[in-house]
C-alpha cells in the first residue's frame, strides 16, 4: 500500500516558541502568492483563477493526518474532473521547525525534494507547491494545521475553511466530506451549508519553532551513553523479542571496520527518527572488550544514548543499555543471529517474536530499511 511507505509525528504546538496563525475570515479575498511547484514551474494565484470554485489545500509530507488524507485529496480532485474547479496543494511546513522524531511515521522529510517523491508515490493529480522557505503564504491564509482546506468562490472570496472531511487518520471512505460539499454548492451557485470546521491535523511547523527544535536536539545529544559486555545468550534473547510487538534493529560492527564507520551516521539518524515509535537500535561491537572506552567514545560521537522510551523496560530484560561489545565465540553469536554470514557490517531488523523484517550484509541503503520500519509502524497502529 502506498500509504505504508509514507507517513507521522507529534502534532503539538508550543505557544511559547511557535508562531500563532490567524485564519482569514469568511468572504476574504484569496491572498496572492508566488511559489515553486514540484514540476519546476512558478505558480501565482492567477494560475488558479477563472473557475467557479478554487480549493487551496495546505498539506505536507510527514504528518499522519496529511498522509492518510492524500488519497482522499486525490479522490476529491478526480470527483470534480472536467468541472469548473481549480485545485492546488501547498506544503506549508518549514523543515527548520521540525524535530527529527516527528518524522517517525514516514520515510520522507518536509523538504522540497521529498515533495516530489511523495507526490509520485501517492499519485498527486494537482500542483504541489512549496511554501516552507518563507511560509508567507501559510501565514497570509492562516493555515493552522495539515491538512487545512480553503474553498473560494468564483470571485476568489472565502466560502469554506477547515477540514477536508472527517477521515482523520483513518484509511478508507468517510461519511462527512465538507470540502466536497462546499465545492458542490458553489458549482450550483449556492452558498455552502457548512462554512467552517476545525482542520484536525498536525500543527503547521513554523520556522519560529526552530529554537524549540534546537532545545530538543540538545536533550538528545545529552542522553547518557553506556556500553556493556554481552554474551550470545543475551543477544539471542533480544533477537527473539518474545512477547513484544516493537521492533529492534541490530547492527554488528567494529571501530576498525571502514564500511561500519561509513554507515553508522545513517543508522544513528534512523534511531533518532523512530525514537518515539516502538523501536530500538542495538549496536553490537566486535571490538575487544578491552576497547570498551574506545567503543563508547565512538558511540558518544554518534549520539547513541539510551532513549527514555527504551530505558523504562531494561531492568525486566536483565540489561542496562542498548549498546554492547560482544564477548565469546562468534559461532555462538551466529546461532543467535542465524542470517549473519560472519562479515561486517550486518544489520537485522526484527519485529514481534523475532520475525525478520529486514537484513543486510554490507553498508545499508537507508530508504529500504526505513520503508520496512514505517510499514511495521502502520501495521502496529492498525492492530
Amino acid at each position: 500500500m502506498k500509504l505504508m511507505i509514507t507517513a507521522l509525528a507529534a502534532c503539538s504546538i508550543s505557544v511559547t516558541w511557535a508562531y500563532q496563525p490567524v485564519t482569514i475570515s469568511l468572504g476574504t479575498k484569496a491572498p496572492d502568492f508566488s511559489l515553486p511547484g514540484i514540476d519546476g514551474k512558478k505558480y501565482t494565484l492567477q494560475d488558479f483563477s477563472g473557475g467557479k470554485a478554487l480549493a487551496v489545500i495546505f498539506t505536507t509530507n510527514h504528518c499522519p493526518d496529511a498522509i492518510t488524507s492524500h488519497g482522499r485529496m486525490v479522490a476529491l480532485v478526480d470527483h470534480f474532473k472536467d468541472q469548473d474547479v481549480k485545485f492546488v496543494a501547498i506544503n506549508s511546513n518549514s523543515p527548520d521547525g521540525l524535530h527529527p522524531p516527528e518524522l517517525g511515521w514516514t520515510v520522507y522529510d518536509d523538504g522540497f525534494e521529498d515533495m516530489k517523491l511523495i507526490a509520485k508515490a501517492e499519485g498527486f493529480n494537482l500542483p504541489y507547491l512549496y511554501d516552507g522557505e518563507t511560509q508567507e503564504t501559510a501565514k497570509a491564509y492562516g493555515a493552522v494545521a495539515t491538512p487545512h482546506v480553503f474553498v473560494f468562490d468564483g470571485n476568489l472570496q472565502l466560502a469554506y475553511d477547515g477540514r477536508l472531511d472527517n477521515g482523520r487518520r483513518r484509511i478508507g471512505p468517510v461519511d462527512k466530506n465538507e470540502a466536497r460539499d462546499a465545492i458542490t454548492s458553489l458549482l450550483k451557485g449556492e452558498k455552502p451549508a457548512v462554512t467552517k470546521t476545525r482542520p484536525a491535523g498536525c500543527s503547521t511547523k513554523w520556522k519560529e519553532k526552530s529554537a524549540l527544535v534546537a532545545k530538543e536536539d540538545a536533550k538528545w545529544k545529552a542522553l547518557p551513553v553506556t556500553v556493556e559486555v554481552a554474551e550470545a545468550s543475551l543477544i539471542q534473547t533480544l533477537v527473539a523479542n518474545k512477547g513484544r510487538k516493537g521492533m529492534r534493529l541490530f547492527n554488528i560492527w567494529s571501530t576498525s571496520c571502514g564500511p561500519c564507520v561509513q554507515e553508522f551516521p545513517d543508522l544513528s539518524a534512523i534511531a533518532r527518527q523512530y525514537a518515539w515509535q516502538p523501536f530500538e537500535f542495538i549496536p553490537i561491537s566486535l571490538d575487544e572488550p578491552s576497547d570498551l572506552e574506545k567503543v563508547k567514545t565512538f558511540l558518544v560521537d554518534h549520539e547513541c544514548g539510551l532513549p527514555p522510551r527504551v530505558g523504562k523496560r531494561l531492568k525486566k530484560e536483565g540489561r542496562a543499555t542498548n549498546n554492547f561489545i560482544f564477548k565469546g565465540d562468534t559461532e555462538a553469536l551466529a546461532k543467535a543471529m542465524p542470517g549473519w554470514n560472519g562479515s561486517m557490517p550486518y544489520s537485522l531488523l526484527v519485529g514481534a517474536n523475532g520475525e525478520v523484517l529486514y537484513e543486510h550484509h554490507g553498508v545499508i541503503e537507508p530508504l529500504p530499511l526505513k520503508k520496512k520500519i514505517v510499514e511495521q509502524v502502520w501495521k502496529m497502529r492498525g492492530e
